[in-house]
């Protein structure tokens, strides 16, 4: 991914960093609706495309795992395919915590009969509704019952990303929510261990699958606050927040996401200020220097970008890689 040609030597180191390894492939998945031997034959092409060091993991569910044994000999090409799987979760604590040993399971079958030529390295599943506004015993109560089915399993590392909804009891519980995924996360040992942090849906087939930039300002000031990683998916396939005549509504921009979740660490921004940036509908006023990302009058420096990207705001699930690639170029970014 760190190959370099004559054209991607214009793209500054800031936008390197900022964009390096962002974009999880989820092309089994709407609106895309691939076939898994096309969604990953095309994955094995921008592996090797001018933008692939944009490219991190392909995104399929966990029950499918077992299908990839069909393409193997795809699999066997390269340097090794890092996958994100999406869990069963569960309505309850309870019903989560069983399917989630179950995935474990089926990640751990998976991953012993791949030689090292794939590996899973993340799951997605969404927070269980019961805990949806909980307190910080309870979550960290459901923490605990998650490490003793890894510990049995036997599970290499795993991240663990919990979908949040943005509703308003879902996000006044996130400070709770963080605070236990926290403590959580410092109990963990190197280098075998289970990282957890949170994922949040920007889009959608309607207009309220869109999160308010309120909304989505809260989830990244909760986890920049605890130090929790998050990462993204849907309605992000334009780097710059825009309306969109199908969808009827203003979408969210992963320039704006990711330049606001940069900016509210190394400056330290309070909600209203991260708000302003998601905000923001004028691709001119992100600048991306040398040694530095800037939106209008705040800037961060390229290793601040390094290390937000590495801390805390991850990478964000596409159905299709070309369109953000696309869009970036209208921007006259790539």
């Amino acid at each position: 991914m760190e190959s370099t040609s004559a054209s991607d030597s214009l793209i500054t180191p800031s936008l390197r960093t900022l964009l390096g390894d962002i974009v999880d492939y989820a092309g089994l998945f709407p609106p895309a609706d691939l076939s898994l031997q096309r969604a990953l034959q095309k994955y094995a092409e921008y592996r090797h495309e001018e933008e692939a060091w944009m490219l991190s993991r392909f995104v399929l569910p966990v029950h499918r795992l077992p299908d990839l044994s069909n393409h193997r000999g795809l699999l066997k090409r390269g340097r090794p395919y890092a996958l994100s799987v999406l869990g069963t979760g569960g309505a309850t604590a309870a019903s989560f915590v069983d399917a989630f040993e179950r995935d474990l399971d089926v990640i751990e079958t998976f991953d012993a009969g791949q030689q090292g030529q794939a590996q899973v390295e993340v799951m997605e599943v969404p927070l269980p509704q019961a805990l949806v506004g909980a307190d910080r015993a309870d979550y960290a109560e459901w923490l605990r019952a998650m490490d003793r089915r890894l510990v049995r399993t036997g599970t290499a590392k795993l991240d663990v990303f919990l979908e949040v909804p943005t509703t308003p009891q879902a996000t006044a519980a996130l400070p709770a929510l963080c605070a236990a995924l926290a403590t959580h996360n410092s109990r963990q040992a190197l280098p075998a261990r289970t990282i957890a942090g949170l994922k949040v849906r920007c889009g959608g087939g309607t207009p309220g699958d869109v999160p308010a930039a309120e909304d989505l300002a809260a989830f990244l000031v909760a986890c920049r606050d605890a130090g929790v990683p998050c990462k993204a998916t849907a309605g992000l396939h334009h780097p710059v927040r825009h309306y969109d005549d199908g969808l009827d509504t203003e979408m969210h921009g992963f320039l704006n996401l990711f330049v606001a979740a940069v900016l509210a660490a190394e400056c330290d921004l309070d909600r209203p200020e991260v708000v302003a940036i998601l905000r923001e509908d004028t691709p001119d006023n992100f600048r991306f220097l040398k040694e530095s990302i800037a939106w209008r009058d705040l800037s961060a420096s390229l290793e601040g970008v390094r290390h937000v990207r590495n801390t805390l705001a991850r990478s964000f699930g596409s159905c299709s890689f070309e369109e953000p690639i696309d869009h970036l170029r209208d921007h006259e970014l790539l």
